[in-house]
């Protein structure tokens, strides 16, 4: 039952909004400082007794009351959807309906959650917009009518709230009176057009058959609530007559409701502990009777909820997020609590956090002694051995449960497959141990549960310095390291304390030696996760293996960066398919493809998506480097984010000649060449040997003068395997070799020609690489070759209109006053003389990663590592 849904308001003026915090908040305090009065007196070991006297069966039978009290509230759902003729079937408005009213009941705010959550559904499955609106602002409005006529009957009836005093007895009487008034202001106000427009025009007006309906469904609703409060108090021992119930149950969600508190969390609670109390129950069973009430029927349906929901939208979520936009503009609901998305991911998330619950239970059961009868029993049936060993291997249990829930978490395959006889263990040691039949229950409900979600756990690591992983070492530590306070605090406060005594009723000793097993479970867990969990490392290709994608290559292109695979410096990805291929290297958490996927154009979306589904199989981040402008649109559609990194300069060869201003510079360095008695060579592997050697001497002379080291990745590097894929082109002095290029070769049909390295001895004439340069761009037109490329121009026309994000917007300024770390414009100046077809090129990468440290991380790829990149 939604009890804490109100009708969605427009925003309004910030002193009102500051209400919303107050209102609460005040309430809280009222209620905290008159119910910490009772609380005061209360006996612990007496409230623990109370708890674990709550028959096991009975309680599964008030719990699945409380989860059939929740679905039922879907019946006002699905009267407003027949009556409005919405075409949708029963099931899915019911379970839409659970769904909402579970997470309403203890996570809403304002009534905008369980709203939210109804209108996405429902236009999810193709419900016009005021049509849904409309079925939601009824059940809204529908919900405090069943409260309404239950305060009506039970003041009819002379059903009187429990109150200790005069004045509180007639403020109560006074509060319960203007409830009862919104069932009469329900039926005269409804019938006003004016007040009703945001119904869908020709529906009319609701009839006054459907608004009894509604309050006789909703009267029901918080009848069934009531129910299961009387179940959760007589379990406990509080047995509560129903008249004073009923009167006290209606007061206080009539203030909880008022009090703006999802669930009247707090405020509902504490009336009902001072009213009962008042009426002289123990306040031992009464606390317990209301913590069960609130884990029966607000957390529990909320688990389900979760669980349930979390394939509700999924088949919807392409659409999810056009939906939540047209949702904000409805004059009905300016505000959404809940992003239909979060709930595609949510059940495994809830199967996380129940696993790791399932550790805390087993920690917090340990920690806690038991009561003497159970002690009595088990003596009776179980030998010493068989108690303390169980006890010790639940503790063991229970922390690796905690870890586990990281596992979970990640859709990890073996955290699964370790969950699953650790929670049955966990299980069968809480019988063994003290006989928790429901601690026994609970882990054996969460193994269900994860059976059930079995195929989703396909995850073969993920990362261990992520800030998810942090999150969750810190909850173990902070769960573990209290465990070891209040084992700590046994010992200290037992004057007989004896590590090597055993006994049944012995529990600071056996609490103390249980403190080895949580420290040998912590260890335990961090070595598993340190190899268990370790990714893979990626496989550097074979000959073999090149030369199958030299033949991808051959046959469909190379794209700008293919030729660079040969480096063997990156693994080779291949699609499911084997049609398409990437190159692609991991630095911490991130997998970086560069370039795209070459392949069958009709393969290069398939290749995406596979690389993309292999990166989160490991817990990496999948990333795209210099991915070029006619795939975009692929990336984009695949749910990727975008970062122009610069632009490639490419040109048409069959424009190329010496002649004319555009090509002056390589015009007269062909000519000065004459002069310095300079050749051009062509050298098509396999290489002489003691040619390679003077390569390699030009090249080291051309890195010690630079100051530099061989980088790699998106770079050539001088690698004699390497080089053996391509021709040499050489310049050679009087017959000695003072520079040289290899060149990249074009694949495919629209293959385009272009160069890597390009290295001189410092003391080679002016003019060399240019020389080099035009003679290698004529070799590229008279073979044929249709494009040459000249390469990145980076950070060129990034971030340059007052529109572009942030991140290019900073780029941008790096492009205009970077000069001092690297020459940006002056090779954009140099590339334009040639006046060059410009390429966007851009960093695909998934939404949500910061930019700026991805590419910190592609440098350091690029450079060799961290360390190299720092000391360079």
């Amino acid at each position: 039952m939604t009890s804490d849904e109100s009708t969605p308001r427009a925003p309004t003026h910030p002193w009102r909004a500051h209400l919303r915090w107050l209102v609460p908040l005040t309430f809280l305090g009222v209620v905290a400082v008159l119910a910490w009065r009772e609380a005061g007196q209360l006996d612990l070991p007496q409230l623990q007794r109370a708890l674990l006297q709550v028959p096991t069966l009975p309680a599964l039978g008030v719990a699945l009351l409380a989860l059939a009290a929740v679905a039922f509230t879907g019946s006002i759902d699905l009267v407003i959807a027949r009556w409005l003729g919405l075409p949708i079937g029963a099931r899915d408005v019911l379970r839409l309906g659970f769904v909402a009213n579970a997470l309403a009941n203890t996570l809403n705010l304002y009534g905008t959650l369980g709203s939210g959550v109804r209108l996405l559904g429902l236009t999810a499955r193709g419900i016009e917009l005021a049509r849904g609106a409309a079925l939601v602002g009824l059940q809204v409005l529908s919900l405090p009518l069943g409260l309404s006529v239950l305060i009506i009957i039970t003041l009819a009836l002379g059903s009187r709230p429990i109150t200790a005093t005069t004045t509180t007895h007639w403020l109560a009487m006074l509060v319960l009176a203007a409830a009862a008034c919104y069932l009469p202001a329900f039926f005269v106000l409804s019938g006003r057009r004016r007040l009703m427009r945001w119904l869908p025009a020709g529906s009319g007006l609701p009839p006054l058959r459907l608004k009894l309906a509604l309050a006789a469904l909703s009267f029901l609703d918080w009848l069934l609530s009531a129910a299961v409060l009387y179940g959760c108090l007589y379990l406990s021992g509080a047995h509560v007559k129903p008249g004073p119930l009923l009167g006290s149950f209606a007061l206080a969600q009539a203030l909880g409701l008022l009090s703006l508190i999802p669930g009247g969390f707090g405020v509902f609670d504490g009336l009902m502990l001072l009213a009962l109390t008042s009426g002289g129950y123990d306040n031992a069973a009464v606390l317990s009777g209301l913590f069960l009430f609130r884990v029966l029927y607000y957390l529990l349906p909320l688990l389900a909820g979760l669980y349930v929901g979390s394939g509700l939208l999924v088949g919807q979520l392409p659409g999810v997020a056009r939906m939540t936009a047209r949702l904000r503009t409805h004059p009905l609901f300016a505000v959404l609590g809940l992003p239909g998305s979060l709930l595609a991911g949510l059940g495994v998330h809830v199967l996380a956090v129940l696993t790791f619950g399932a550790g805390l239970v087993l920690l917090a059961s340990a920690a806690i002694p038991a009561v003497h009868e159970h002690v009595v029993v088990v003596r009776a049936v179980l030998p010493l051995a068989a108690v303390e060993g169980s006890y010790w291997l639940s503790i063991l249990t229970g922390v690796l449960l905690l870890g586990l829930g990281r596992g979970i978490d990640g859709r990890l395959r073996v955290a699964y497959r370790l969950a699953q006889p650790l929670l049955i263990l966990g299980a069968i040691l809480a019988v063994t141990k003290g006989l928790h039949f429901g601690e026994a229950l609970f882990l054996l409900a969460i193994a269900v549960l994860l059976r059930a979600r079995k195929r989703e756990f396909t995850q073969r690591a993920m990362s261990l310095s992520s800030m998810t992983t942090a999150a969750w070492l810190a909850g173990l530590s902070v769960v573990v390291l209290a465990f070891f306070a209040v084992g700590i605090a046994q010992v200290l406060g037992d004057d007989s304390f004896d590590l090597w005594y055993f006994g049944h009723g012995e529990h600071a000793s056996r609490l103390a030696r249980g403190l080895l097993a949580a420290a040998l479970g912590v260890l335990i867990y961090l070595i598993w996760q340190s190899f268990a969990v370790r990714r893979p490392s990626l496989a550097l290709p074979d000959r073999a293996e090149l030369e199958r994608a030299r033949q991808i290559y051959r046959e469909h292109g190379g794209g700008e960066f293919g030729h660079l695979s040969f480096m063997r410096d990156k693994a080779l990805f291949w699609s499911a398919d084997r049609g398409a291929v990437v190159a692609c290297a991991a630095i911490r958490d991130r997998l970086v493809a560069l370039g795209s996927p070459c392949g069958p154009e009709r393969a290069i979306r398939r290749a995406i998506l596979d690389f993309r589904q292999y990166a989160d199989g490991q817990g990496r981040k999948p990333v795209f480097y210099e991915v070029l402008e006619p795939h975009l649109s692929l990336y984009h559609d695949l749910g990727f984010d975008l970062f122009k990194l610069g632009e490639l300069a490419t040109i048409t060869l069959a424009e190329f000649t010496l002649a004319g201003k555009r090509w002056e510079d390589l015009r007269q360095a062909v000519n000065r060449s004459t002069r310095e008695q300079l050749e051009f060579e062509l050298v098509e592997p396999p290489f002489d040997t003691m040619l390679m050697a003077q390569v390699e001497q030009v090249s080291d002379a051309w890195l010690a003068a630079k100051g530099m080291q061989e980088k790699g990745f998106s770079l050539g590097r001088f690698d004699l395997d390497y080089l053996a894929w391509s021709p040499l082109a050489l310049v050679r002095q009087a017959g000695r070799i003072i520079a040289f290029a290899n060149v990249l070769p074009p694949y495919g049909p629209d293959g385009t020609a272009s160069i890597d390295l390009m290295r001189h001895l410092d003391d080679a004439p002016r003019g060399t690489m240019d020389f080099l340069f035009a003679r290698i761009m004529q070799w590229a037109r008279d073979a044929g070759h249709e494009r040459f490329s000249l390469g990145m121009a980076p950070l060129s026309s990034v971030g340059d209109n007052p529109y572009a994000r942030l991140n290019e917007r900073l780029a941008a300024l790096a492009f205009r006053y970077g000069g001092r770390f690297y020459n940006y414009q002056g090779l954009r100046h140099y590339k334009d003389k040639f006046q060059p077809q410009w390429t966007g090129a851009y960093l695909a990468y998934p939404r949500g990663v910061w930019v700026p440290s991805l590419l910190v991380d592609i440098a350091a790829l690029v450079a060799g590592g961290y360390r190299r990149l720092l000391r360079d």
